[in-house]
C-alpha cells in the first residue's frame, strides 16, 4: 500500500447509477459540435439501427463522473485531502482509455463501478491508476475505462527530471490515401473551439474544475488562461475518427491516448492518424490531435470495425 494510502489496490467503490436522458446527449453532441443527427433525433437513431438516440462514445465521461469521484474524493485513495480541500483538482490525468461493447442510447439506466488498480508516491508525486466498468440494466457491458493520472510534487523538479517525448508517430507512406489499409493516413479533421467550449463543455459533462472557466485562477496556478478540458480535445478525437462514419459509435470500439500539455480555446485542433494494421474491417490507428504545431494528445491508439459495405 503506498504511503498516505489507506485504500487497498484492488478496493471498490460502490456502484453509482445514471440514467441517460436524450436532451443530455443532446447537449453533449452540442458540446462537442458534433452534427450527426443519430444523437439528437429517435427516426434517425432508429433508422440506423438503434432503439432510440444513441450516445456518442466519450458521452462515457458523463455516466461515469459520479463513480469515479467517488473514488478520486475519497481520501483513502490519497489523492484529495480534506485539509487541504483542493488537492484533488491538483489531480493530472496523464492517459485514458476507453473500451465501448455496447451502444448507449436514451432511456437507459447504466451503473458504473470503479476500482483502484495501482498506486504509488514517488518523490513527492502521487501516482494513481483507476478503472471503472459500466452495464446497462440488462446487465450488459457497455464500457471499460482506464485513467491514469498524478497529484504532482509540490515541489520543484531537478533538473534533467523532465517529461519524457511520447514515441513518434508513424508516418503515412508516399502516396497514401485516405483508406483504412495499412499505412493510410486516416482523412484529417479541423476544429476551432470558441471561446465558450469550456463553459458548454462543464455543463454538458458536469466538470466545473475552476480552471477550465476562470481565467485569473488559471493563470495565477501557471497556466496561460482559461484551457479547454483534457475530455472536450480526447472527445474531437473520437469525433473525428467518426465523422466519415456518421458519428456511428459502433465503429469506435476503443480508444486510448496520453493528455500531453493544456489546449486552449479559439485555437484550432487537428486529429491526424495512421492506420497501423487491418485485418477484415478492423483497422487500428496511431492518432493524435494537434494544436499550434504541437500535440495536445499524444499516443493514441484507436481500433475501429468498419461497416460493412
Amino acid at each position: 500500500m503506498a504511503a498516505g494510502t489507506t485504500a487497498a489496490v484492488g478496493t471498490e467503490w460502490p456502484a453509482t447509477e445514471y440514467e441517460v436522458g436524450r436532451e443530455k446527449i443532446r447537449e453533449y453532441a452540442d458540446a462537442l459540435a458534433i452534427a450527426a443527427p443519430i444523437h439528437r433525433e429517435h427516426g434517425a437513431a432508429r433508422a440506423a439501427g438503434f432503439r432510440a438516440v444513441v450516445a456518442s462514445p466519450v458521452f462515457a465521461a458523463v455516466y461515469v463522473a459520479r463513480s469515479l469521484a467517488g473514488a478520486m474524493f475519497d481520501p483513502a485513495a490519497g489523492i484529495f485531502d480534506p485539509d487541504l480541500g483542493l488537492a484533488g483538482y491538483r489531480f493530472v490525468q496523464r492517459r485514458q482509455e476507453f473500451r465501448w461493447h455496447e451502444p448507449v442510447c436514451s432511456g437507459d439506466t447504466i451503473a458504473t463501478v470503479a476500482r483502484l488498480t495501482e498506486a504509488e508516491d514517488r518523490d513527492g508525486a502521487r501516482y494513481r491508476t483507476f478503472e471503472s466498468e459500466s452495464v446497462n440494466e440488462e446487465g450488459q457491458l457497455v464500457l471499460s475505462g482506464r485513467y491514469q493520472g498524478v497529484v504532482p510534487s509540490l515541489e520543484p523538479r531537478s533538473s534533467g527530471g523532465g517529461r519524457p517525448a511520447p514515441p513518434p508517430r508513424p508516418e503515412a507512406a508516399p502516396g497514401a490515401g485516405t483508406g483504412h489499409a495499412t499505412g493510410d493516413r486516416i482523412p484529417e479533421f479541423r476544429i476551432t473551439p470558441d471561446r465558450y467550449a469550456p463553459q458548454r463543455y462543464a455543463g454538458a459533462s458536469g466538470d466545473f474544475t475552476p480552471f477550465h472557466l476562470d481565467a485569473g485562477l488559471a493563470r495565477a496556478i501557471g497556466l496561460p488562461g482559461i484551457i479547454l478540458h483534457g475530455l472536450y480535445t480526447y472527445g474531437q478525437l473520437a469525433h473525428g475518427l467518426l465523422e466519415p462514419f456518421g458519428g456511428d459509435p459502433r465503429v469506435l470500439r476503443s480508444l486510448a491516448a496520453r493528455f500531453r500539455r493544456p489546449s486552449v480555446p479559439e485555437q484550432e485542433l487537428t486529429v491526424a492518424g495512421v492506420v497501423t494494421a487491418a485485418e477484415g474491417r478492423t483497422a487500428a490507428i496511431a492518432c493524435a490531435v494537434q494544436q499550434g504545431g504541437r500535440e495536445v494528445v499524444s499516443a493514441g491508439e484507436a481500433v475501429l470495425v468498419l461497416p460493412e459495405k
